[in-house]
């Protein structure tokens, strides 16, 4: 971009952004149709995924039209980078969101192995204890059970979700679930005769 185009650029931001600080609409949708396609192409390589690209796409406008219609930007020239930094936040937020739920696991299957100085659980990392789960989960004989389990206790998906996913209404889920435990700990019972450890009932 040659200073020509650079200086024209900066002034068409400024101009937007004080249009839409003074209530102009049309302005709004200007800025959106303006740099909505970077954006989209920004996101959808941070993400990749359409849909969740185009979800963040949608509350980076509803963030940065809401902070410019209250307060402008201190720098309305940079109004690119503006955007850019929300949509790029956004992003890493749900990328951190995906690492936590690789490397944890949820405490009430974590509490079927006890808390002692002997289990070698102890004094692994949580990222460690989340294989061994999984590694427990494929003992069970039942896919329902291994995938109700995974869902909710290592990736904690909502309840609604894995509901929708397996077809089953609240109730019932709660019935899968309570029988998949127990399932689970039966495994677990057997693999403490082998291994010594002790299963907290």
């Amino acid at each position: 971009m040659n200073d020509a185009t650079h200086n024209e650029e900066r002034q068409v931001a400024e101009n937007l952004v004080t249009r839409v600080q003074n209530g102009d609409r049309t302005a709004e949708t200007e800025m959106v149709e303006r740099y909505s396609r970077g954006l989209r192409f920004l996101l959808r390589r941070k993400t990749r995924d359409t849909t969740l690209a185009e979800d963040f796409l949608q509350e980076t406008w509803a963030i940065a039209l809401v902070k410019i219609r209250d307060n402008g930007l201190d720098n309305p020239a940079r109004l690119a980078g503006y955007l850019c930094g929300i949509a790029n936040n956004l992003a890493l937020g749900e990328k951190r969101r995906v690492n936590r739920q690789r490397t944890s696991v949820n405490s009430e299957i974590v509490a079927l192995i006890p808390d002692e100085s002997s289990n070698p659980f102890r004094h692994v990392s949580r990222a460690e204890v989340c294989k061994q789960v999984r590694g427990l989960l494929e003992n069970l004989t039942k896919e329902r059970d291994r995938e109700i389990l995974e869902r909710f206790y290592v990736r904690e998906e909502d309840k609604e979700s894995i509901c929708k996913r397996l077809d089953v209404d609240g109730i019932h889920f709660n019935r899968v679930l309570y029988r998949a435990r127990q399932r689970l700990k039966s495994v677990i019972e057997a693999a403490d005769k082998r291994s010594h450890f002790r299963v907290v009932s």
